[in-house]
């Protein structure tokens, strides 16, 4: 596992553009659960995040475990918004919580 200091840090990562379908399905408002995330490319996206496969799939199942780092991370290299990312975040956790 990567140390801290040898991570990339947000202002390195830019749009990646195996992951620009994934953007457009958050800016269509397709993606209603991050778990459908894991339908696209799971391992490059891990990587991309910075983050090991199985973080990443619990963070997927487990939307309130995703950091803000994390978020903008996602939205920057799959060119969306990271309130789009938010939002679905938001509903999710409201779901899960019946909040």
């Amino acid at each position: 596992m990567k140390s801290r200091e040898t991570k990339n840090s947000i202002q390195e990562l830019k749009l990646i553009q195996e992951f620009e379908e994934i953007g457009a399905l958050f800016n269509q408002g397709s993606i209603n659960s991050l778990s459908r995330l894991q339908e696209h490319k799971p391992t490059n996206l891990c990587k991309a995040l910075q983050m090991g496969y199985n973080t990443y799939t619990d963070k997927l199942r487990n939307p309130e475990r995703f950091s803000l780092e994390d978020i903008i991370k996602l939205s920057i290299v799959t060119g969306t918004d990271y309130r789009k990312i938010l939002d679905v975040i938001q509903k999710e956790i409201k779901e899960k919580f019946k909040v």
